[in-house]
């Protein structure tokens, strides 16, 4: 279990802040039929702003309106309606079979939420880790989680943090900004070799 929640780490930081060409195509080859690029981050056209709050205020998670954007766009039906169906069936294979929709399409959705899954069942670890990794107090690191950024998004934060030099909270606002790990990374010029091995480095610590 160990080995594959290491994978799923390493994939979604590959898929966020690797490299942006050959990469890219070699994983679209294995998933030809991927919803626009395998995206995993949650960005929103202009237009899909104001419905992605009004969602929000109906208590539907950020991750399954993402979900039920890519379903709506698919299927050519409303993410509030996809959203009720999901409600309702708790699974979202089911959901995406009801609208007329791949469910291999949506697979890496599942993937990029057991990553999250990973990394909070390993909170205890990974805290202590980017502490010491980044030479900060625990509780400052804290700090932001209790602002509302995303241990997920702490992790790679930290990372692009470490490797470009500057400031986490520096590398925090630009995210915050609307900026993807992606770009972030490209602005830095960091390689993908690189992160990879840093990703490495907290997967062994995780795994002690």
């Amino acid at each position: 279990m160990k080995r594959f929640g290491f994978c799923l780490t390493a994939c979604l930081l590959l898929t966020t802040v690797g490299t942006y060409s050959l990469a890219h195509a070699e994983d679209h080859t294995n998933h030809p039929a991927d919803m626009e690029h395998h995206k995993h981050k949650m960005e929103w056209d202009a237009g899909e702003k104001e419905k992605v709050e009004e969602l929000i205020k109906l208590g539907y998670s950020k991750h399954d309106i993402f979900v039920a954007m890519k379903l709506s766009k698919e299927a050519k039906v409303e993410a509030q309606e996809i959203l009720a169906f999901h409600q309702n069936s708790k699974s979202w294979q089911q959901t995406a079979t009801h609208f007329g929709v791949d469910p291999t399409k949506i697979k890496h959705h599942h993937d990029w939420k057991k990553h999250h899954l990973y990394l909070e069942k390993n909170k205890e670890k990974v805290m202590p880790y980017l502490a010491t990794y980044l030479g900060k107090e625990e509780a400052e690191l804290n700090g932001y989680l209790e602002e509302g950024a995303k241990l997920h998004t702490l992790v790679k934060a930290s990372i692009v943090s470490k490797l470009a030099g500057v400031e986490l909270k520096e590398v925090l606002k630009k995210k915050e900004d609307g900026q993807s790990f992606r770009d972030i990374a490209k602005e830095y010029k960091l390689e993908k070799q690189d992160l990879m091995m840093e990703m490495k480095k907290l997967k062994d610590a995780i795994e002690k």
